[in-house]
């Protein structure tokens, strides 16, 4: 059995409020515009999720919910503020966390945190940046999320908002 994981960085957000602290910053109108685009890519390729882990900043939480309400998702966001500017090994730890009834979970977070992660985790995988709303899933072969360290990993697609080479 396999179990997918889809890293979703949060979409386009504002710079325009001066002083305004980076956790604040909401989506641009681009974000808000792109997030249910991708989240409808996501069921296109099969990807429906079974849990959906985001950071609490506010543009991560946008993300999120715009990303849920275009697949579907009913069930509820787990939130969890230590996903903001998560490091690699933070994104890994709730990944081994997950409950095993899950097989396809996605978390949204934020760079660097997640280029650095999928780079190291997915073989023949690298990016210097992966973009707003960018989406990275990979599967693991594994039957429990606690044996992600020792799994094979295969990457399942890359794609974002300004990919016009999708095949969706």
């Amino acid at each position: 059995m396999s179990k997918r994981i889809v890293i979703i960085r949060h979409a386009k957000s504002s710079w325009a409020e001066l002083g305004q602290p980076d956790f604040d910053r909401p989506l641009t109108a681009r974000g808000k515009e792109n997030a249910p685009v991708m989240g409808k890519r996501l069921l296109q390729y099969g990807l429906e999720p079974d849990a959906i882990y985001a950071s609490t900043a506010k543009r991560a939480k946008q993300t999120a919910e715009l990303i849920a309400k275009a697949t579907g998702f009913a069930n509820d966001i787990h939130w969890d503020r230590f996903l903001y500017h998560a490091s690699p090994e933070r994104l890994e730890d709730q990944i081994c966390a997950t409950d095993d009834a899950y097989n396809t979970i996605y978390i949204v977070a934020h760079n660097p945190g997640i280029t650095d992660m999928v780079n190291d985790a997915i073989p023949g995988f690298t990016t210097d940046n992966v973009p707003t709303c960018g989406i990275i899933a990979f599967s693991i072969d594994a039957d429990t999320w606690a044996d992600y360290h020792k799994a094979k990993r295969q990457l399942i697609l890359y794609d974002y908002p300004k990919n016009n080479s999708s095949d969706v």
